[in-house]
This record gives C-alpha cells, structure tokens and sequence, in this order.
C-alpha cells in the first residue's frame, strides 16, 4: 500500500460506515462528463466532480477532501487518467461497492503518433479527450444511461427517454458544426496543448501542438513546429487555462498571431463545442 492509499484509508476509518455509503451519489472524473450525467439522470442523482476547474487532469492529485466526498459514490465514470488508479483503488479499500465505469468502452480512441504533435501527450499511448467528439459523445452518453439504469432500476426508463433526447442534441450539433467547418477542411488548427485530436479527425482538421509529449518541445522541434507553421499561414494559437501558455505567446510573437484561449474541460459542454467550432472556423480569416 503506497503513501497516497494508506493516507486516505486512515482518514476513511475514522469515519462511520453510513456516512460513506449514500446512495445516488455519482462521481465522474471531468466537468464535461458532470453535464453528460446530469443531462441523462436530472436530480435523480448527486453528480461529484474529481478535477475542478481549471485543473489539469494528467496532472491532478485529489485532496484528502475529495477523497472523503468520493467515498459516498455509488459509481465512478472514469476516462483512464493517472490519478484515477491511485484513487479508485483507495477508494475501493473502503467501499467496495463502488463500481468503476470506463467510459473509453466502445469509443473509437485516438493513439499517440510519436513522430507528430497531432495527437496526445499521453504516456499511456491513448488519448483521453474523449467527450471532443460529439459523435464518440453518443457512445459515452450511452454508457453513462445503461449504467445508471443497472444501477437504479427506478429510474431507468427515465434515463433512457432522456438519453434519446441527448442523442437527438448531439446530432444536431454535429450536423451546425459540419457545416460551420466544411469551408476550412484541411486547415491545421495550432494549439498549445494537444486537445483536439477527436474534434479534428470528426471534421477534417489537422492539429499541429506546440506542447510535445507532455513537455515543451526542444530546439530542434522548435523550429520544426515553427517552420510549419510558418507554412500553413497560422493566424491563431489556441491555449487552456490549464497549462502553460509560454511557449504559445513565443509562437504568436514569431508568426504575429493571435493568442486564443479555449476551455474543453469546460462543464458547459454543448456550448463549448459550439464555441470551438466558431473560433476554429475563423481560423486564416
């Protein structure tokens, strides 16, 4: 048993057994899957967050006090971050019955390309921005209805109409976005970090990432990045408030571009989306 586990465990002892064992308590790891259960599951259930916002997720260590708060869940929706092992593993110690759902089950996952900034910065070699596909969406949201409906019976027939409707929300978001997209197919979107992997292969984009496996790249693949984007005329970096954006403002001063924050972890999810549609859609304009 590591620091971390033995450390969260003997806080869970000094507590009594019913005060971690609440029913309709459901954790999720990231905000935007907070909106994807609340949409499904409405005040059915008390959604907990483990990243806050403004956090990073490849980075992020819980507290000792959100440990204690996702000890009363029912349920888990992961999406296979570091810190979720550690976590889950404490918190299966002391409440068993805890179920863990990944929702990376049936989705179509990006692997990183180690000779490109295009895809993720994970170590793992998978991609975990998942819920930046609307279309990879209806499959999470789908997991997210048949769990709950498994595990509140009462409930399910609730869940799946509401399901339905997500769905139909979704699709129609997918279709404004193609469109919004379609006259810049092709172009490459310059980010800061490399989020945007699900997002661009939906709508034929190309993603060039200053960050490079998770660290900021090296001299030799400075200029490299630089000199293409150079080539494509970029205009626009895109950044996130949850990593450094240093290496971005160096960028934009060299290629006199202009510096755009975004935020997918953002709970707000379909407007994001939408948001990120429209400032990629302005992209060499």
């Amino acid at each position: 048993m590591n620091f971390f586990t033995l450390f969260i465990a003997m806080v869970f002892i000094a507590l009594p057994l019913n005060a971690v064992a609440l029913s309709h308590q459901v954790l999720v790891s990231v905000a935007p899957h907070k909106f994807f259960v609340e949409k499904i599951a409405g005040d059915t259930v008390t959604v907990n967050l483990m990243v806050p916002a403004g956090a990073s997720a490849h980075t992020f260590e819980p507290t000792p006090k959100q440990m204690l708060s996702a000890g009363r869940a029912d349920i888990w929706f992961c999406i296979g971050e570091n810190f979720e092992t550690r976590a889950s593993a404490a918190l299966k110690a002391y409440n068993g019955d805890l179920q863990l759902i990944d929702l990376r089950q049936n989705v179509d996952m990006i692997t990183t390309d180690p000779h490109s900034g295009a895809h993720c910065c994970h170590c793992n070699s998978q991609d975990l921005h998942i819920w930046l596909s609307l279309r990879q969406g209806k499959i999470q949201a789908t997991t997210i209805a048949n769990a709950l409906s498994a595990l509140y019976p009462e409930h399910a027939a609730q869940y799946q109409e509401a399901l339905k409707i997500f769905i139909k929300e979704l699709d129609a978001l997918d279709i404004k976005i193609t469109e919004l997209l379609k006259p810049i197919k092709g172009h490459v979107i310059m980010v800061s970090h490399p989020a945007y992997a699900y997002f661009c292969r939906d709508y034929q984009l190309r993603q060039l990432s200053i960050e490079f496996e998770g660290k900021d790249p090296a001299p030799q693949q400075l200029n490299a990045i630089l000199n293409q984007a150079r080539a494509e005329n970029t205009r626009k970096i895109f950044i996130q408030k949850q990593y450094s954006s240093k290496g971005a403002h160096l960028f934009a001063k060299e290629l006199n571009a202009e510096v755009i924050t975004l935020d997918p972890y953002s709970e707000d999810y379909l407007q994001t989306m939408l948001t990120i549609a429209k400032e990629f859609s302005q992209e060499g304009k």
